[in-house]
């Protein structure tokens, strides 16, 4: 016959605080003489193993942490890289064909919890730089703060992830006009040092309908330490999700870059907009861009699709690309064709083969360059 309610709970108590004092052997043996005695089930006696267990678990985990509660591989400390190796062949006389390590990166980032955030970001191909460096305070998911060096919100190809692109090289119109590689302002890699506030809301079906950015940048690019004059830049970016896997967005960047020689403030305007549609193995993408430097006024615009003929392992890309570096001058646009091929040997390695077909409208220059790179993730 089995003891009273009371008389049982008293005794299950007694095991738990002997469970804190004593070896886990011990208890173990103690529970299976409850269990023969008819004091406990074994499903009540695996109840009390488990919560055991789980503290112990919780113990060990406490004593890898170190003073900041940081523990290697968890969330708070994440550790990736990118490593890609590109070969250039030019139709150009004169130009030579090259190898060449186009990125070698290390990145670190985690949550320190559920608000806080962080990323460093470095680039050692070449000279080493700091890319990101950057916290995040989520209040929700509608409103997030960021500061220290990050991406300019502007350009949806300037955005993706360098390991992410469709194609080897960005558009002409974006390295021009979201401080990449011939902007004014020379090659600051699309970031800036600055702040912003960022999030997303009115959420339908399990997906949120806007997203927004906006943020003050120094407008004097990344790795530097201070701003090369007093004028404070602002550019922000607003996005709506119509439907499943469609992003239309606008942006815009207000403010003054310091270049020219002699290095003097210019004005340094852009607006732009974009799409991407994504449909099964199809992808579909477009952007427009504007620009003005000083007097100069500058736009250009390209189109892409890429599709899967092997899901997830071969995937055909074309794309065309249109810029005028200056619309008050005739016959100086160039426009771009590119087919490429993407080859995924895994989710962390992938071939890229591109071939750019180069013409200029006013004196045709035979520059066309075949592109090949090998990438690799961890």
């Amino acid at each position: 016959m089995k003891l009273p309610y009371v008389i049982r709970t008293v005794l299950v108590l007694s095991i738990l605080f002997s469970a804190l004092i004593t070896k886990a052997q011990q208890n173990d043996d103690l529970l299976n003489v409850l269990i023969k005695k008819g004091v406990l089930t074994q499903q009540e006696a695996d109840s009390v193993r488990a919560d055991q267990a789980l503290k112990e678990q919780k113990k060990k985990d406490k004593e890898k942490e170190n003073q900041h509660g940081i523990t290697i591989g968890s969330r708070a400390l994440q550790i990736s890289g990118l490593i890609q190796t590109e070969y250039e062949g030019f139709q150009q006389t004169g130009v030579n064909n090259t190898f060449l390590l186009h990125r070698a990166r290390l990145d670190v980032k985690g949550d320190i919890n559920d608000n806080w955030n962080y990323e460093v970001y470095t680039e050692f191909a070449g000279t080493t730089k700091l890319l990101d460096a950057y916290t995040t305070y989520k209040i929700a998911d509608y409103l997030k703060f960021t500061a220290g060096q990050f991406k300019i919100p502007f350009s949806l190809e300037s955005l993706i992830a360098d390991s992410q692109l469709d194609f080897i090289d960005r558009s002409q119109v974006v390295n021009a006009l979201a401080a990449r590689s011939t902007d004014v302002i020379g090659n600051q890699n699309g970031r800036d040092i600055g702040i912003q506030i960022n999030g997303s809301f009115a959420k339908v079906d399990g997906r949120y309908l806007f997203d927004y950015t906006l943020g003050v940048f120094n407008g004097a690019g990344y790795d530097v330490t201070t701003d090369n004059n007093s004028h404070k830049d602002i550019a922000g970016r607003f996005s709506v999700h119509p439907i499943n896997n469609l992003i239309v967005s606008a942006d815009f960047y207000d403010g003054q870059g310091n270049y020219g020689t002699p290095a003097k403030n210019y004005l340094r305007n852009r607006g732009g907009f974009d799409a991407r549609y994504v449909i099964g193995g199809l992808a579909l993408q477009a952007e427009y861009d504007k620009g003005t430097d000083g007097i100069i006024k500058r736009d250009g615009w390209y189109g892409q699709a890429t599709y899967f003929v092997l899901p997830n392992r071969l995937q055909l890309a074309a794309k065309y690309d249109t810029y005028d570096p200056n619309e008050i001058s005739k016959n100086v646009k160039t426009n771009d064709y590119t087919g490429g091929v993407n080859f995924f040997f895994n989710n962390w390695a992938r071939l890229a083969v591109d071939y750019v077909d180069r013409r200029e409208e006013v004196t045709q220059i035979k520059n066309n360059i075949f592109e090949a790179q090998l990438q690799l993730t961890f």
